[in-house]
């Protein structure tokens, strides 16, 4: 009898541990992205565009996440993301301009970055969990940026900061292709205030197979933000290919 008791708990405490294992989950990836940028910035009277004044075209930058997901009602699941958005350039000037009241003329030649790097934490929860899955959330996206200009002729250098937290809705989709390994995939951080807006859209098709996963698509990270006489105008899009495990 004791023995048969025994064997019982064991099975309760393996069916148990199954169950858990159904319910808490963990999801990584990791991606290059092929980035082209876009827009100006300004820091006084006078916008700098990136392109025809900073010599601007595309870059490759890195992105990477963790999310866990865990069976607890009440407290949200959690989502981390790293993203490298950042180019520098050396251009010679066909035009004058000021930056941050520093004077830039033509024929100068400027070396100049753009950083836009940032960490993601999102809350979340699973509203929908069957072919497609849905999870609504906030995100607070910490910024440890910069735009920054040189002037190698005469040495002056002028920068304004892009480092504040900003909070973001957060909105991400999943829809299974069944009996294939395939799936689509839409994610979207939003935020809108005043004159200020931020739009991150990601698009992708993938294909699972077991606990690996291949994503090819498309992100676009569009920026619109103004503190005074400060302004950033930017937009960075372009295609990725990444590679996510899910647990």
């Amino acid at each position: 009898m004791q023995k048969r008791l025994i064997a019982l708990a064991i099975l309760a405490a393996s069916a148990s541990v199954s169950s858990q294992a159904d319910i808490v989950g963990a999801t990584a990836g990791a991606y290059m992205w092929k980035q082209s940028w876009d827009g100006d910035v300004k820091a006084g009277s006078q916008s700098i565009d990136m392109n025809d004044d900073l010599g601007y075209d595309d870059e490759t930058g890195k992105s990477f996440y963790v999310a866990l997901e865990h069976p607890v009602p009440v407290l949200p699941n959690i989502r981390l993301q790293h993203t490298a958005l950042d180019i520098s350039e050396t251009n010679t000037l066909n035009r004058s301009f000021t930056f941050d009241g520093k004077g830039y003329a033509a024929t100068n030649t400027v070396d100049s970055t753009t950083d836009l790097t940032h960490t993601d934490g999102t809350f979340y929860y699973e509203i929908l969990d069957n072919w497609v899955n849905l999870d609504v959330g906030l995100t607070v996206r910490m910024f440890d940026g910069e735009v920054r200009i040189k002037n190698q002729t005469t040495g002056d250098e002028g920068s304004i900061e892009i480092d504040a937290p900003l909070p973001m809705a957060y909105v991400n989709a999943r829809f299974e292709l069944p009996l294939t390994g395939l799936y689509a995939s839409a994610l979207g951080n939003v935020i809108a205030y005043g004159d200020n807006k931020v739009t991150d859209m990601t698009l992708a098709l993938g294909y699972e197979l077991g606990i690996l996963g291949l994503e090819l698509g498309y992100r676009n990270f569009d920026v619109q933000l103004e503190d005074d006489n400060e302004e950033a105008n930017v937009t960075v899009d372009g295609y990725f290919l990444g590679v996510v495990i899910d647990i």
